[in-house]
């Protein structure tokens, strides 16, 4: 499998995600408005979306709508960060068009398949990062 890292990533989360993220990541932009969202994704043109669904379900199924049916975005990927698993609405997301979901215990050991895949988006710390903040 090639592995592949995107050159952009947008991730939607709370302000209480660490600022260090932005610092650190010259590829990664937080933004922690949703109504910015649109905006900064023309802007920037991510090749991934990362939301953490705690923060955004209210809005994410519109959001996701959204992008799916705009050809300008039908290449970027979209992730969610989930706390636990819910088959329906996991369901109903990747038929949406979600691409992959990353839960806690994916991130506790490194010899997931999941994380492999996703050491090839981000970077591991990137993601560890993330799980402490949930």
């Amino acid at each position: 499998m090639t592995r592949q890292r995107f050159k952009n990533v947008l991730l939607v989360a709370p302000d209480s995600c660490p600022r260090r993220l932005a610092a650190e990541y010259d590829y990664v932009k937080h933004i922690a408005e949703p109504a910015r969202i649109f905006p900064v994704i023309f802007d920037m043109k991510p090749d991934l979306i990362l939301f953490d669904y705690e923060y955004i379900k209210t809005d994410i199924e519109r959001i996701v709508r959204r992008l799916r049916m705009n050809a300008f975005y039908k290449k970027t990927k979209i992730c969610c960060y989930k706390l636990k698993p819910h088959t329906e609405t996991d369901e109903l997301l990747k038929a949406i068009g979600v691409n992959n979901f990353i839960y806690p215990e994916d991130l506790l050991t490194d010899t997931t398949e999941k994380v492999n895949i996703f050491t090839a988006i981000l970077d591991a710390s990137l993601m560890r990062v993330l799980a402490k903040t949930s």
